[in-house]
């Protein structure tokens, strides 16, 4: 018996992330080998003795700093699809183990494959700092001196107006024209914002789960934001990147963060004349298991007419509510 491979075999069960080749290997484990069984009982036997002791210390997994409602929970609790509950499982195995035999245990064993989703809040944003323009150009890292408000093409922080109330709150930040350093302005229907977010504490929470980030925001365009023969859009986009980006190039441009982030992904959906109220837009990008930042990306974009000479106006294009969160798949016990 190869008791390394039987441990990583139970350690993939435990943890939701056995495949149905891995299955079989454990289920022939368990069934050719009496010390088998006995280590698999003994592991399930020290993990509901430690999931019991964490259900009074959620406290210690959250960030410092982080306050304690931004990160969703759930009951640690384990189900077991047995025939029948068996008391205390763990104590009924062994008798059922002597009468059925091996393939009755791990039949017994088992848990269904389930999963509950876990959401980690890492970042929201309200407006609610006050009258503040954005900063021009992309964000540049943890070493920018404007790292804490959105940088990019022109825009402002205001209150409610051309009949536009904040979605939450008393301000939102109002879209203005397609213009920052490092892109050609004149050929953009883009009016884009960009902050950059430090994942790593929050990240850090999740591991060793498979993790998607999702950013969300609200939109909503005046009645005077959009006439006949023009036609406008929202757009949300997340890029995740290994390492800082302190040291990229400068002026920053899009096209370079395209070419170096690990991991991407974008919606675009229209804004409809003459609707009301905001509109929710959402994009989800699974990360890899190296992503440690990540770089947010809000638009309102002309899409007719097409670009001129001119830089593209905003003249009542609205964004409220933009957060990220981390979504984790957990095994539901």
């Amino acid at each position: 018996m190869h008791f390394d491979r039987l441990h990583e075999l139970i350690s993939r069960h435990s943890d939701g992330l056995i495949t149905a080749d891995e299955h079989h290997e454990l289920s022939a484990m368990l069934e050719a080998d009496p010390a088998a069984r006995r280590a698999w009982f003994l592991r399930n036997d020290i993990d509901i003795a430690l999931t019991t002791r964490a259900e009074g210390r959620r406290d210690v997994l959250l960030a410092p700093g982080t306050p304690p409602d931004a990160i969703g929970s759930r009951p640690l609790q384990r189900r077991f699809p047995a025939a029948g509950r068996a008391g205390p499982w763990i104590a009924a195995a062994g008798v059922i183990a002597g009468i059925f035999g091996a393939s009755a245990v791990w039949a017994f064993a088992l848990p269904r494959s389930a999963f509950t989703q876990r959401t980690i809040r890492v970042f929201s944003e309200g407006f609610e700092g006050g009258e503040v323009a954005t900063v021009a150009a992309l964000p540049r890292g943890l070493q920018d001196p404007a790292g804490g408000v959105w940088r990019g093409d022109e825009a402002k922080v205001v209150t409610a107006r051309q009949g536009i109330t904040p979605s939450g709150g008393s301000h939102m930040l109002a879209f203005g024209r397609s213009t920052f350093a490092g892109e050609h302005p004149s050929a953009s229907g883009w009016c884009d914002v960009y902050r950059f977010v430090d994942g790593r504490p929050f990240l850090a929470l999740a591991e060793p789960r498979p993790v998607t980030a999702r950013v969300t925001a609200r939109f909503s365009i005046a009645p005077g934001g959009c006439i006949d023969g023009e036609a406008y859009s929202a757009s949300v986009r997340v890029y995740a990147f290994a390492s800082d980006i302190s040291d990229a190039p400068h002026p920053l441009s899009l096209a370079w963060v395209l070419e170096t982030c690990i991991a991407c992904s974008t919606t675009k959906v229209p804004l409809e004349w003459g609707q009301t109220g905001w509109r929710r837009v959402a994009v989800d990008a699974p990360l890899p298991a190296e992503a440690r930042f990540l770089l947010l990306h809000v638009s309102a974009v002309r899409d007719e007419p097409r670009p001129t000479s001119e830089p593209a106006t905003f003249r009542g294009h609205f964004v409220d509510d933009v957060t990220l969160d981390l979504l984790v798949n957990e095994p539901v016990w």
